[in-house]
């Protein structure tokens, strides 16, 4: 199903405003515009393909509605059978995080935010979107999430990487029994989905991957592709955590969250053919991680 932007402009009263574009590699899976009104209003129009996607970002905005920076949601269009899910919402002045706008106080404010997430106990784990298909237990959610993604990549990474994984993990099922959860994460905690303005973190952005998961997840992200300028700024986003709450002791579990994080990025990539074009980068560093993984536990 292709995408009619008429539709949307419609549904939302929009017809006479400028729709641009926002195409970078932090927008692969949902298409998203600015939308700027004649009265030099603006807005996020993020329409999603994946209805699971679409109903995911929709409540977990809601959901975290003034507990962290979060867009506000303005308006929704559910997904149909002739159109796709979409989300009118806020638009955050700033700038995606780069490099240059880290400082002690920005880094204590991302483990801040981190923590009031985490923060959000729920009842079991899964996909809050489907209440009835939540799992109670923690390695249970975990194994099925992992095994989902080393059938993506069954194919194409050689049979006995695949089998070192599956080993690996039925390996690892006592790290999983205590882990810190169940609770809200984001899993996909890194710059390209957090806006900031003058120093100060504006919002957190892409909620089609959250759960209601464990908290180590969503130190994975931090670990695996070591997006802190240097290690003082991780000391002091871990310091920020834990004025909220305690820092669960995600160290032990961490290669088995790399491993999953590796096998999802490389299974998406050869899903969607980007391996060796958009994603070409992300995907070889994913590949030689694996390549230099130590099966042993």
């Amino acid at each position: 199903m292709k995408i009619d932007l008429e539709i949307y402009q419609k549904h939302f009263a929009l017809e006479s405003a400028k729709f641009v574009r926002i195409d970078h590699v932090d927008t692969i899976i949902a298409v998203v515009y600015k939308v700027v009104t004649s009265d030099k209003k603006s807005f996020i129009l993020k329409i999603c393909p994946r209805k699971e996607d679409y109903f995911r970002e929709a409540y977990f905005l809601r959901q975290l509605n003034g507990c962290i920076p979060v867009p506000q949601i303005i308006s929704v269009l559910e997904p149909s059978y002739d159109h796709f899910g979409a989300i009118l919402m806020e638009y955050l002045e700033g700038e995606l995080l780069e490099t240059d706008d880290w400082s002690p106080d920005f880094a204590f404010e991302i483990g801040i935010a981190l923590a009031h997430l985490h923060s959000n106990r729920t009842e079991a784990y899964g996909d809050v979107s489907k209440p009835q298909a939540l799992i109670q237990n923690s390695d249970q959610y975990f194994n099925e999430k992992f095994e989902e993604e080393l059938d993506e990549c069954k194919g194409h990474l050689p049979e006995n990487v695949i089998e070192n994984c599956a080993s690996y993990l039925k390996a690892c099922q006592s790290l999983l029994a205590g882990v810190d959860g169940p609770c809200l994460v984001h899993r996909d905690f890194r710059p390209g989905n957090m806006i900031v303005r003058h120093g100060k973190l504006q919002g957190i952005l892409d909620w089609s991957s959250a759960r209601s998961g464990f908290a180590e997840q969503d130190f994975c992200s931090l670990e695996h592709f070591r997006w802190t300028p240097d290690a003082g700024y991780k000391k002091i986003l871990l310091d920020g955590y834990s004025s909220i709450r305690p820092v669960p002791n995600y160290q032990r579990i961490m290669p088995l969250l790399q491993l999953g994080r590796s096998l999802a990025v490389i299974g998406y990539t050869v899903k969607s053919d980007t391996l060796n074009s958009s994603n070409a980068s992300l995907y070889a560093f994913n590949r030689e991680f694996l390549k230099k993984f130590n099966f042993t536990f």
